[in-house]
């Protein structure tokens, strides 16, 4: 997510898989466990608001220029499914293209291999649609 937001011309589409987007909703929801280990790491967020917001890719979105496909598992302990989801909708709110994609019965990652195998079909038809192979000018006849 960081790389199409503070990057946005180098990316003709771009597939977030679980994605993280934004410390400040990512510790408040993610497993507690987890939530320590991250405020150990990160900080307080009050106190260290300006680290939070500069390492969350949600508030350069407005950056994004690629189309985005965004996998979430629904049952993500690490980063929940809401954080696609306010990548989404932040992208239609500025009438870019998004695909949102999220498997109820996954977590961290894809383990079913039907979500496998339906993921990466949707991966790959989402990357054939948006980069489309460039012309070498080579006569192949």
């Amino acid at each position: 997510m960081m790389a199409v937001t503070k990057a946005p011309d180098l990316w003709a589409a771009g597939v977030p898989i679980v994605p993280f987007v934004n410390w400040f909703t990512e510790v408040e929801n993610e497993d507690p466990a987890l939530r320590e280990y991250d405020l150990a790491t990160m900080g307080d967020p009050i106190k260290d608001k300006a680290r939070y917001q500069e390492r969350s890719p949600i508030y350069f979105v407005d950056q994004i220029k690629a189309p985005l496909l965004l996998l979430a598992g629904g049952n993500d302990p690490r980063c929940p499914h809401t954080e696609a989801e306010q990548v989404a909708s932040a992208i239609k709110k500025r009438k870019g293209v998004v695909e949102l994609k999220i498997y109820e019965n996954e977590g961290h990652g894809f383990a079913k291999v039907e979500n496998q195998i339906d993921a990466y079909t949707r991966v790959a038809e989402f990357l054939k649609k948006y980069t489309p192979p460039a012309k070498c000018g080579c006569n192949l006849d």
